[in-house]
């Protein structure tokens, strides 16, 4: 038979006014249910995006896209790591020095990660002015002539530090008895950064990679290699590449493997707010099912009819699934279109803001049209299932049984 016709018929049940004003609202429930659980869905895996991209984005900043550890990494390492990636988009390479250690000022003890770097990168890639909100982004004070420290607000607050202040900086691996006089490096606190990021504003501090190096007695030697790329996309093929012509001389790891357990379980919390949200769907489709079952009640004379003028349980099956189809679309289609213009003016404009106790001033957002096409996926999927029962059921029905149906 003709597909038109069968969409003909389809539209024309959708448009009629129902004799059963329940059946209608209950058609507008399923179509509204639909509606905000795609949008409830577009919205909220959104959001995790934004928050998700937000985190990576500091993270890289402050760290690499791809770290190399392992013993002996030296100059003719960092030189040969940087001829391996000349075809590669690389935006920076740098050796660092980072250990544990104890801060001591003031009477005031506390264990932080001393990492250091050179100067000019730490100024350049890693601590903007921006992150600094008590004096400034290089090693040295206009006060003193000791060499500078740089520290997270947190841990100043903790051991209660002001700028020009005489930060000691002692190595516990140099204590090897009772007896050991541990060595003790002397600085001056000139910066103070707010990163908001992890625990990093608490333990976390910077110096210079030179004085790293003499207070952890490793002459020329560094703790690894930070590498960052113009762009993040093809890291795990460049991790491969390192790995092979590296010949697992040493440790090779992207800034996922750095993260694991945070981002692993960012991404299980997309997965569970998916699955979650997805039930809201899920409702109204048992609204929509009843809707068509309500339908076909109303209208199972006409049905009869039609088998008698020729039409098959195919036919009639086909008429209900393209109606299921249109109704259960009408909301899935009106909640994602709604969802995603939201979700691109935040995206774009940033006109809600978050309160003052979070580290960004807006809420994040950032759509994956990936995301989009999976909803629209399982949307699909779960009003297909939905309309099948009724409609199974309707094309069983015989044209007599049907005809003498009493209301």
């Amino acid at each position: 038979m003709n597909r038109r016709l069968l969409n003909w018929i389809s539209f024309r049940y959708f448009r009629s006014k129902k004799q059963t004003g329940l059946i209608s609202f209950t058609s507008y429930v399923s179509i509204s249910g639909i509606a905000l659980g795609a949008f409830a869905l577009v919205v909220t895996l959104s959001i995790l995006n934004g928050f998700e991209s937000e985190i990576s984005s500091r993270v890289i900043d402050l760290e690499s896209h791809i770290r190399i550890t392992g013993q002996g990494i030296g100059d003719k390492a960092v030189y040969e790591i940087e001829n391996l990636l000349r075809d590669f988009d690389l935006n920076t390479i740098y050796p660092f020095v980072i250990k544990k250690s104890v801060l001591s000022a003031i009477g005031t003890n506390a264990v932080v990660r001393l990492k250091g770097v050179d100067t000019t990168i730490f100024m350049d890639k890693i601590m903007q002015e921006t992150a600094i909100i008590r004096g400034n982004n290089s090693f040295s004070a206009p006060t003193s002539d000791f060499p500078g420290i740089i520290v997270g607000y947190r841990l100043a607050d903790k051991i209660g530090l002001y700028l020009g202040d005489t930060v000691n900086v002692i190595n516990p691996l140099n204590i090897k008895s009772s007896f050991s006089i541990p060595y003790v490096g002397r600085f001056v606190l000139s910066g103070v950064f707010r990163l908001d990021l992890f625990d990093y504003d608490e333990n976390l501090a910077f110096v210079n990679i030179h004085e790293a190096q003499n207070i952890f007695k490793m002459d020329d030697q560094y703790s690894g290699i930070d590498i960052r790329f113009n762009s993040y996309k093809n890291v795990p093929q460049i991790k491969s590449v390192l790995q092979a012509n590296l010949n697992n001389r040493f440790s090779v790891m992207t800034w996922e493997d750095l993260h694991r357990d945070l981002f692993g379980a960012m991404k299980l919390e997309k997965y569970g707010s998916f699955l979650a949200l997805s039930f809201i769907i899920l409702i109204a489709i048992f609204n929509l099912t009843s809707s068509l079952v309500m339908l076909i009640m109303e209208k199972i004379r006409e049905i009869g009819m039609m088998q008698t003028l020729g039409m098959n349980h195919d036919h009639i099956k086909s008429i209900f699934l393209r109606l299921g189809f249109i109704t259960g679309s009408i909301g899935l289609f009106l909640g994602i279109l709604l969802s995603l213009s939201l979700c691109l003016l935040q995206q774009y404009f940033h006109f809600i803001p978050l309160p003052s106790v979070y580290f960004i001033p807006y809420l994040p957002i950032e759509v994956h049209f990936p995301d989009v096409a999976a909803i629209i996926g399982a949307g699909m999927i779960l009003i297909f299932l939905g309309t099948l029962y009724p409609s199974r059921r309707v094309a069983k029905l015989a044209p007599l049984e049907a005809i003498q149906y009493e209301k």
